[in-house]
């Protein structure tokens, strides 16, 4: 009884009655409601009643109202985050209870997309993206984990602005509070370790849901922000758990469009890693899209009048302006993969202008991507790197070698070797990890590779145990490939090439 009567003093009911029903119902459990100052009949404040649900058997109504009270009271502490929905209490009204919140004009998400597509740029995408972010941030701040990450659960109001919204403190307060309907949309975000609960028949032990479950949910936010459309949109909704339980078996990565930014699609990457522990965490996903929409903000501003045909970039006047990303590759001089790498070899080539090819093929060429990688780790010459510190620069291009190398590029093997050889990037140094994507490179004809290996071999050392005839085979099949120090140590040594 004590329990209730403190309930009582802290989160007192709110009178359903004094709030004026209006005809905008999106749900038979959502309702508009309106409640006219005293003052002036012309101000209203607009409320989101949404009754409670009474398909629970765990426990009477009254109990969880008093739940919902209880937590209710803890959530409108919340307002300090304008990311976060508004609670204002719990209502009562005709025997039926309703959790009250501000209204949000556009409805969740999904709904405002599918409305609003035609008039939804890169710079509200990243708006969007940041606000939903920062909101998950301060949840966890607070901690608070969401459980539900999903495009039905962000809300836009009336201004454009998302809030996040249906999160509880408990299960019980979820269960009351959600729309059951939405719980099957869950897998379309859900993380490996809480979807795939069996392996080859065999029941997994229950892992419990935490923050690294919430970020993959993020990330595949964050794809559909991008895209438009939902995670696996294109699965037959009859048969979207058995279907997509398959997919995250098999390591399957949701496809971007041509459009997207690489940086936009890296932070995807790395929120939906399939281990948890590789996932990078929300500070990490609001300070790079933080400097993404920075960057994009100085592409937008950028006038265009003609491309200079010496130096392939933007003569500029007051007269047109840059809309998209698209945009302004439009407007630049983009060379093709093979006339950017020229360029990129040439002495007086143009290095911003092969970086800006890199990037623009990155997305569908592994090549280009390395390449993208490969100036990440060396230059500091490119403008948009030099806003970047150089530890993370290190960190990004090494993130690349790995996942161009395991697609079989030379250039990659040879440069991730070197990386796990001197453990760049915040990786631990590993020898025997390196030797073996060193020896992928030497196999397909890389030089420097069998450099690399038969100097290891040859001195031995750092993990790796000498081996002087192995050691000549590589420096000897290095010198033949004309590496110049290699025929230099073999001159030395008498190794005959």
């Amino acid at each position: 009884m004590r329990n209730i009567i403190d309930i009582e003093e802290k989160e007192p009911l709110l009178d359903g009655i004094q709030y004026k029903r209006t005809k905008i119902c999106p749900s038979k459990r959502i309702e508009k409601r309106i409640l006219t100052s005293s003052s002036s009949t012309n101000n209203c404040e607009e409320f989101c009643f949404k009754e409670f649900s009474n398909n629970i058997t765990s426990s009477p109504i009254e109990e969880s109202q008093i739940e919902i009270r209880r937590q209710v009271c803890y959530l409108k502490e919340l307002k300090k985050s304008d990311h976060i929905i508004k609670f204002f209490g719990v209502a009562h009204d005709n025997y039926k209870f309703y959790l009250v919140t501000e209204w949000m004009e556009y409805g969740n998400l999904h709904e405002y997309y599918t409305k609003f597509r035609n008039n939804i740029n890169w710079e509200t995408k990243m708006k969007i993206a940041l606000d939903v972010c920062l909101g998950i941030a301060y949840l966890h701040k607070c901690k608070i984990l969401h459980h539900n990450v999903q495009s039905a659960n962000v809300l836009v109001n009336g201004n454009n602005k998302v809030r996040l919204a249906n999160f509880g403190l408990s299960r019980q307060f979820s269960d009351i509070t959600r729309n059951i309907s939405h719980n099957l949309e869950n897998v379309r975000y859900m993380a490996p370790e809480k979807l795939l609960t069996e392996e080859n028949g065999v029941k997994k032990k229950k892992i419990p849901y935490d923050t690294k479950c919430e970020i993959y949910s993020i990330g595949a936010l964050l794809w559909e922000i991008a895209e438009l459309k939902k995670p696996h949109s294109d699965i037959n909704k009859s048969e979207i758990l058995v279907n997509i339980r398959i997919r995250i078996r098999n390591r399957y990565v949701l496809p971007f469009s041509n459009e997207v930014p690489m940086e936009w699609i890296y932070i995807v990457s790395r929120a939906m890693k399939y281990e948890p522990e590789d996932r990078i965490g929300i500070s990490d996903i609001c300070r790079d899209l933080y400097k993404l929409s920075r960057k994009f903000s100085n592409v937008k501003s950028i006038s265009l009048s003609y491309v200079d045909p010496n130096s392939g970039f933007l003569q500029c006047n007051n007269n047109a302006r840059v809309s998209t990303l698209n945009d302004y590759y439009r407007y630049n001089r983009i060379l093709s993969v093979e006339d950017a790498i020229h360029e990129h070899k040439s002495k007086n080539g143009n290095k911003q202008l092969a970086w800006q090819s890199f990037k623009y093929h990155s997305i569908n060429n592994d090549l280009a991507k390395y390449m993208v990688g490969y100036y990440y780790y060396h230059d500091d010459e490119i403008s948009e790197l030099q806003q970047i510190s150089k530890e993370e620069r290190i960190r990004i291009a090494v993130n690349i070698f790995e996942e161009t190398a395991n697609k079989g590029n030379p250039s990659a093997q040879l440069r991730y070797g070197i990386c796990l050889w001197q453990g760049d990037g915040g990786i631990d140094p590993d020898s025997s990890k390196a030797l073996k994507y060193l020896k992928m490179a030497a196999n397909s004809g890389n030089s420097a590779a069998m450099y690399i290996i038969g100097k290891a071999y040859w001195n031995g050392g750092n993990g790796i145990e000498q081996d002087k005839s192995q050691g000549a085979e590589y420096l000897k099949n290095a010198a033949l490939n004309n590496h110049p120090t290699a025929k230099k140590i073999c001159y030395s040594n008498n190794i005959i090439f």
